[in-house]
């Protein structure tokens, strides 16, 4: 969904103050810019009302899943425990060997996660002293860009601008970087300079240092 479809529903179900929102929203639709104050409180409502509300759909319909589950696991049971005057020898050696094999799969399953959450751990280093992400590699106009990353100061602020497919700068912002060296802002894209579609780019500056990434933009 889009940052105006979720504003439309935020209103349609009276999340937050419905008078404020149609304001927000009215605003968008005329030039397509609002304050970071508003976009963040928007955020905080689609993150309370909207977002929540799927995960907890999400997870009624698990549990559902479960419930079917465990009762088709039941028969099972009750079908095993008929024939386990024959087969208790084979089911022994079976139950050993399966084991054995849940006790291999469990270090591998580990393994692979630690590997991943080492990737995902990466942070600014004295070889990389500035790091830049964005949540997507394409947007189109209404969507909310989050746009965020690590510097290995926290005691400069760091310049971020975006470029059209001409060249032309449409957009500037300056972040103070938290303490550690996180920082992390968002947009909505569009406005003026975004009328073309095509690649668009986002540079980060800190003092001498220079990050830049590439999105695709859908005018």
């Amino acid at each position: 969904m889009t940052f105006l479809t979720d504003l439309d529903d935020l209103i349609r179900y009276h999340h937050g103050d419905v008078k404020k929102l149609r304001e927000i929203r009215n605003t968008i639709r005329h030039d397509n810019f609002i304050t970071t104050e508003d976009k963040e409180y928007v955020q905080s409502l689609i993150d309370t009302h909207l977002t929540n509300k799927s995960l907890e759909s999400s997870s009624t319909e698990k549990s559902g899943t479960r419930i079917k589950l465990e009762t088709k696991s039941k028969k099972k049971d009750s079908d095993s425990q008929s024939n386990f005057s024959f087969n208790f020898s084979s089911n022994k050696k079976m139950g050993i060997l399966g084991g054995a094999a849940a006790a291999i799969a469990i270090i591998v399953i580990v393994g692979f996660t630690a590997g991943t959450q080492s990737d995902s751990s990466i942070s600014s280093t004295t070889n990389n002293p500035l790091l830049l992400t964005l949540d997507q590699k394409q947007y189109q106009i209404a969507d909310i860009i989050s746009i965020s990353g690590d510097a290995i100061s926290d005691r400069q602020a760091i310049t971020l601008t975006i470029e059209n497919n001409d060249g032309i700068k449409i957009w500037k912002e300056q972040v103070e970087p938290k303490v550690g060296g996180n920082f992390s802002t968002l947009l909505i894209a569009g406005g003026g300079g975004w009328e073309d579609s095509g690649s668009y780019t986002i540079t980060a500056v800190q003092n001498d240092l220079v990050e830049k990434i590439e999105f695709k933009f859908i005018g």
